[in-house]
């Protein structure tokens, strides 16, 4: 998924090469369907929407099927075969988890959070292999020879989101649920107002369960008719045509007639919010200064034929169209930078510019503010906090000294620091009273679209849908 937790997806940093250098061509036959679908509502009209769900507190269950997902949908069957391996039990110490040579661990973590076995026996006193990193300056890891059933690159990730990512939030907790169900509400509202008589549910998508309860309680309510709408600004194979969708179809087995949205950043009102941010950071700047706007995508992978990025220029294109307009200032300039997959490995030709690249640039460029707009995300997340910060500002080697400064969930988390003369700024995502009605207006939008039965946006080139 595209929040590649992460668009994650949404929401975990994850290795670019892997998923860039070693994919397999896509099978659009979803994509295309979804183009092409009968968006005429038959009968009671019911919404679903649905959003990633990155848990508030530390789950591996959504972890590891989410990185499974991922895996499953880039890697051939031959990569599969060598890489999707369960070679025993992955343990990581808490205290050094990149360490790329072998040393004398105090205390070994599973994916789970434990740090000691069934038997209550610490890891760390058990008969464990070092296991060497795949590619330079990589971390490695032990391995204890008994296998759980799960895939080692897995469990190796969420153990760094157990150790290090989750412990070093306010409380323990990530504010995704809390900010997405805030949103939930508004969006909820909206639909009642203009269709009073249509029952709405919300589910997870990385909890299937509750996307079934969800459909089985549109089902009894009598609808006729699923209006699904997916909670990412760019629809892909990845997340949507191939996985989220698919799922949908099996769990409402032919019940009701489901229609799949728009994808929301097709909207001007969604892309609203964005523009506001940038637009209040320069706002906050003085006139004369020169400042660099960078629009920070978290990036997607070059997994061929992938219809995100046919899709993705009605979002991208029009929203730094709209953000030069709303600022419309010369000492300003407007660029996108990614967080992932845009990296010396990953993008060898230099074809997309990175978030640190940016950072550089604008150092380089003696700009007096750099500001950071993340506009790949509707909350703030496990991504946002940490990886879009740690990778953007590597250049002037950020680190968080213990807690992460995040104390207010109903506000964009904002971090604000001077390097030399020039202030940086990462103004957060669009969550709270300013922005999140934006979003919700623009999530309504596409709902609304079905059930009015008006015109698509455009979506790829040309227009309409097509």
């Amino acid at each position: 998924m595209k929040a590649f937790l992460s668009r994650t997806t949404g929401i975990i940093c994850l290795c670019g090469l892997l998923l860039s250098a070693c994919s397999v061509k896509q099978d659009n036959k979803n994509f295309e369907k979804y183009l092409n679908q009968d968006t005429a509502v038959k009968g009671k009209a019911g919404v679903l929407i649905t959003a990633l769900g990155q848990p508030e507190q530390y789950d591996f269950p959504f972890f590891d099927r989410y990185l499974n997902q991922i895996f499953n949908a880039a890697f051939p069957p031959l990569l599969k075969f060598i890489i999707l391996r369960d070679g025993g039990t992955v343990l990581r110490d808490p205290k050094n988890l990149f360490a790329s040579e072998e040393f004398t661990p105090k205390t070994l973590m599973d994916c789970y959070g434990k740090t000691v076995s069934e038997d209550g026996t610490p890891y760390a006193k058990l008969e464990v292999k070092w296991v060497k990193p795949r590619e330079e300056g990589g971390a490695g890891h032990f391995l204890l020879k008994k296998k759980n059933g799960f895939v080692d690159i897995a469990e190796k990730t969420a153990i760094k989101m157990a150790a290090s990512h989750y412990p070093r939030m306010p409380g323990q907790k990530v504010p995704y649920v809390q900010q997405h169900l805030s949103l939930f509400k508004e969006v909820e509202s909206l639909v009642s107002q203009s269709f009073p008589k249509t029952p709405v549910q919300t589910a997870w998508a990385m909890y299937p369960e509750t996307v079934e309860k969800a459909i089985e309680a549109l089902l009894k309510e009598k609808v006729e008719t699923i209006v699904v709408c997916d909670l990412f600004p760019v629809y892909s194979n990845l997340e949507q045509f191939n996985a989220l969708f698919v799922e949908i179809e099996h769990f409402v087995h032919g019940r009701a007639k489901v229609i799949y949205s728009p994808s929301v950043g097709a909207y001007a009102s969604y892309r609203k919010a964005l523009v506001k941010m940038a637009s209040d950071e320069v706002s906050k700047l003085p006139e004369d200064s020169k400042n660099l706007i960078i629009l920070t995508r978290h990036g997607f992978p070059e997994m061929p034929g992938e219809p995100f990025h046919k899709l993705a220029p009605a979002y991208y294109d029009n929203l730094q169209k709209e953000v030069e307009a709303a600022i419309n200032s010369k000492t300003t300039d407007v660029v996108y930078a990614d967080t992932e997959f845009s990296g010396e490995d990953d993008d060898p030709e230099d074809k997309r510019l990175s978030s640190a690249e940016a950072l550089e640039r604008g150092l380089k460029d003696k700009y007096d503010n750099i500001v950071f707009v993340l506009v790949d995300f509707m909350s703030e997340n496990t991504d946002t906090v940490y990886c879009a910060r740690e990778e953007a500002l590597e250049p002037i080697h950020f680190e968080y000294e213990g807690m992460v400064p995040y104390p207010d969930f109903t506000h964009p988390y904002r971090t604000e620091l001077t390097h030399d003369k020039t202030r940086i700024i990462v103004a957060g995502t669009p969550v709270g009273p300013r922005y999140q009605p934006h979003v919700a207006k623009g999530i309504f939008d596409a709902v609304a679209t079905i059930l009015r039965g008006e015109a698509w946006p455009q979506l790829v080139s040309g227009s309409g849908k097509g």
